[in-house]
């Protein structure tokens, strides 16, 4: 079952955040403060989506689940409910895992005729992009972080794999792994927020290049010397605090009428 809380605001832009916690744990919870606070600074209207988890519904439940409530907010009679007018924008977005699933959705709304021109940004935060057991070989000299940080505090490389195989994710899938999907082009504008000493590090530089070489307008910020989901662990510190900055910061870069193509 999906769960859907919904903060609403008097403007009409639909921001969808789909929960991190590797598929396996994590709740509506742990975003919902700040959520509260963007959806207010920022008058915005923000769906906090909560899908089934593994190790009870494996792969593709989770992606299945997050595409299905945009697919339900996309339908005419309940966007009308939720006093929503979509084409003022819809951007989707999560943490880690949750970042994935954002990743994903903005591919399979792309490829999907009845939502094809809905999404117009992803705000990828901390994003879990590939398994180390399956990088394609023309990326792998790309992904050494999480060779070279799996003993980081927050996240570990041993961890990663345990959720991984918890969910039973099919590695090489498009459903789980951009890398693997057809085609990048066509993307709606990417915000990615990367943490420096995070085994996920190369995952999100990866992705934005992979993006930006896609003809996708990107912008992308990184925190020197974070580790992963450092803001849950220190959220008055001021790498925190700056991060909480940069959300707003790549909502209104998203929302904006005409961009260029930011480094």
């Amino acid at each position: 079952m999906v769960i859907i809380h919904y903060f609403r605001n008097t403007a009409t832009i639909l921001h969808f955040v789909y929960a991190g916690g590797g598929f396996v744990v994590g709740d509506l919870s742990v975003d919902e403060p700040d959520l509260k606070i963007l959806c207010t600074s920022e008058n915005i209207s923000i769906l906090s989506v909560d899908y089934r988890l593994a190790p009870e519904h494996v792969f593709p439940t989770q992606i299945d689940d997050s595409f299905a409530a945009l697919k339900w907010v996309c339908a005419v009679q309940n966007s009308s409910l939720l006093r929503a007018d979509l084409n003022k924008g819809v951007i989707v977005a999560g943490a880690s895992a949750g970042a994935n699933l954002a990743a994903v959705v903005a591919l399979r709304a792309r490829d999907d005729p009845a939502v094809s021109q809905t999404v117009t940004g992803q705000i990828l935060q901390i994003p879990w992009i590939a398994d180390s057991r399956a990088y394609p070989d023309k990326y792998k000299d790309d992904l050494r972080s999480m060779f070279d940080l799996s003993d980081r505090p927050m996240l570990t490389k041993y961890y990663l794999e345990q959720l991984a195989d918890l969910t039973k994710l099919d590695f090489k899938s498009p459903k789980f792994s951009p890398l693997y999907a057809d085609s990048l082009e066509g993307l709606p504008k990417a915000f990615i927020q990367i943490a420096g000493s995070d085994p996920l590090r190369d995952d999100g530089i990866l992705y934005a290049r992979l993006l930006k070489e896609a003809g996708v307008e990107v912008q992308s910020d990184i925190y020197p010397g974070t580790p992963h989901g450092f803001r849950y662990a220190g959220p008055e510190t001021a790498a925190a605090k700056k991060w909480r900055q940069d959300v707003v910061k790549g909502v209104k870069w998203i929302l904006e009428s005409t961009s260029g193509n930011d480094a």
